[in-house]
């Protein structure tokens, strides 16, 4: 949502003390932010001629993938199957994936259970979603983000969607991706033999994407 710099009446209440108390509160916004504008190609047109052509190929290379990762998802179902609901929406993931505790727990049953559920829900680009329970599995078809459509869609929202039904897809907000990353990493550690090599693909994939995901600049 837009961020709105203002003057607080707590933090200034605390500050004056009594004296202020006695008097009217009085608040100013001092500054607003707006919303970044989105990579487009008739903002790579304004570039410096030398500029465009890497940008260019970003987006091109961008899109695609957008395609793409749409494809694999649609591919998961028969045709005309219904998909299975979104995933629910919860405040925050890296409670299902803990980086703290003893280098031997990554070896149980349930870490490895968590890591299996976590490549579940990795994008065929090689990034993931955010807020989302990582402790149960992606179903087929299932779509990789939680239910954005009940989000509001005012221009002046920092995170409304282009597309409510494919947003933060994948993303590194919320800690998103790397922490996944770096879960998959402990596990695998754990797991040297042929049965860590998915878990270590993923991560692999994962470092892709974020290569990918760097601006020309």
């Amino acid at each position: 949502m837009r961020h709105v710099f203002a003057i607080s009446f707590v933090a200034l209440a605390a500050m004056a003390g009594p004296s202020l108390h006695a008097g009217a509160a009085q608040a100013e916004v001092i500054r607003a932010n707006t919303p970044a504008v989105g990579l487009t190609i008739d903002r790579i047109g304004a570039l410096p001629d030398a500029e465009r052509g890497a940008w260019a190929d970003y987006l091109a290379r961008s899109q695609a993938q957008h395609l793409a990762d749409r494809a694999a998802l649609a591919a998961e179902l028969p045709a005309g199957a219904t998909p299975p609901p979104p995933p629910l929406a919860i405040r925050g993931n890296s409670s299902h994936m803990p980086l703290d505790r003893p280098a031997e727990w990554y070896g149980s049953a349930e870490a490895r259970a968590v890591a299996d559920a976590v490549v579940s829900f990795q994008t065929p680009a090689g990034g993931w979603s955010k807020n989302q329970d990582r402790s149960i599995k992606r179903l087929p078809g299932q779509r990789f983000s939680n239910d954005a459509e009940t989000m509001e869609q005012n221009p002046a929202n920092f995170d409304a969607p282009a597309d409510r039904f494919w947003t933060f897809v994948g993303t590194l907000d919320n800690n998103a991706t790397w922490t996944e990353m770096r879960y998959l990493a402990k596990v695998a550690a754990q797991a040297p033999g042929r049965e860590g090599d998915a878990w270590r693909a993923s991560v692999v994939k994962g470092v892709h994407y974020l290569l990918n995901a760097q601006y020309p600049n």
